[in-house]
C-alpha cells in the first residue's frame, strides 16, 4: 500500500484498500482502517486526483477523534491537497491546527513533526503558486546541450541561484504565508526548529527549496521501478540515460505539467539533477510520510 502512495498509483491502492477494509471491518480495527484510509487518499493525492483525496481526508477527520494521530495526518493532508488547489486561505487555518495538534507528545519525535511538516508546506507553496506563470516552448535537446555545459562551468550555488531569479515575487510571498500560518502556532522555542526568515530570504535558499520541491511531480518518473527512466537506468546503466536525454526530458515534461516551463529553471535544475545521478537524487528527495521526519527538502 505505502509502494502504491510513492508511486502514485491510485488504481492500485484502491485494490489494496478493498482488500484491507474487508478484513479490518470484520475485526472491529476502526482505527487502522482509517489509517489505510489515509494512505488510500493520499496516493490519489499524489496521482492528481486533487476532489477524491480532499473528500476522502474530509471524510477520514469527520470519522476520528481530534486528539489522534490519525485525524492529524488527515488534517495534514487536507491542507496540502487544499495548497495544490492553490486555496491557500482554506489552508491556512488547518495548517494551524496541524501545528497546534497535541498529538504528538514525545518532545524529540515532535521536533521531528514540526521541522518536517513545515518543509513539506514549504515545497507545496512553491509547486501550488508557480503553476501557469511560464508557458515557454522548451526544446529537449537544447535544455540538454545547456545543462551539459552548466554541469562543467557552475557551482551547485551558482544553479540554485540562477533558479531563484526566474520565481516571480508573487510566489516567494505565497512561501512567507505559509510560513507565517506555520509559525504562529508555535511555542518560542519550537520556532527555532524552523529556518529562520533571513535564511529564507536568501536568494541561494530560494532556489534550493525550489528544485527541491521538484521531487513533488518529477520523483515518479525517476524513481518509480516501473517507469521507463528506472527501467532504462536499472538496466543500461548512467550512461544510457545521460546519452538519451531522460534528465531534460523529465524536468521539461515536469515544468510543463505544472505551467511553469521556463528555460532558465529548466536547464540549472537538469544540470543538477545530471550531477546527483539518479540514484543518489531517488534516495535523497524520495518523499516520506508527511507526520515523520523524512517529509522534508531533501539535499
Amino acid at each position: 500500500m505505502r509502494a502504491a502512495v510513492y508511486a502514485a498509483d491510485y488504481r492500485r491502492a484502491k485494490a489494496f484498500a478493498t482488500d484491507i477494509q474487508s478484513l479490518l471491518r470484520s475485526t472491529g480495527h476502526e482505527t487502522r482502517l482509517m489509517r489505510s484510509k489515509n494512505w488510500l487518499f493520499e496516493a490519489a493525492l499524489n496521482a492528481g486526483e486533487l476532489n477524491t483525496a480532499e473528500l476522502g481526508f474530509r471524510g477520514v477527520r469527520s470519522k476520528t477523534a481530534v486528539s489522534t494521530r490519525v485525524h492529524l495526518e488527515a488534517t495534514a493532508l487536507l491542507a496540502v491537497c487544499l495548497l495544490r488547489q492553490q486555496k491557500v486561505s482554506e489552508a491556512e487555518p488547518l495548517i494551524a491546527k496541524v501545528l497546534e495538534g497535541k498529538a504528538i507528545k514525545d518532545a524529540d519525535r515532535r521536533r521531528h513533526f514540526i521541522e518536517s511538516v513545515a518543509a513539506r508546506y514549504q515545497l507545496e507553496s512553491y509547486i501550488s503558486s508557480v503553476r501557469d506563470l511560464a508557458h515557454e516552448s522548451l526544446d529537449v535537446d537544447e535544455i540538454d546541450a545547456a545543462a551539459i555545459e552548466a554541469v562543467k562551468t557552475k557551482s551547485d550555488d551558482e544553479l540554485y541561484t540562477q533558479i531563484a531569479s526566474a520565481i516571480p515575487r508573487e510566489v516567494i510571498e505565497v512561501v512567507y504565508r505559509v510560513d507565517r500560518a506555520a509559525r504562529k502556532q508555535l511555542t518560542m522555542k519550537e520556532v527555532r526548529f524552523l529556518p529562520s526568515p533571513a535564511a529564507i530570504e536568501k536568494k541561494v535558499e530560494h532556489g534550493r527549496s525550489f528544485f527541491a520541491s521538484l521531487k513533488l511531480v518529477i520523483w515518479k518518473a525517476l524513481c518509480d521501478p516501473q517507469s521507463e527512466i528506472y527501467k532504462a537506468w536499472y538496466t543500461n546503466g548512467m550512461a544510457h540515460i545521460l546519452s538519451k536525454k531522460y534528465y531534460a526530458m523529465a524536468v521539461t515534461a515536469a515544468l510543463v505539467d505544472i505551467g511553469f516551463a521556463a528555460k532558465v529553471v529548466a536547464v540549472p535544475a537538469t544540470a543538477l539533477l545530471m550531477k546527483l545521478g539518479i540514484e543518489v537524487y531517488c534516495e535523497r528527495f524520495k518523499p516520506g510520510e508527511i507526520l515523520d521526519g523524512r517529509s522534508g527538502r531533501g539535499g
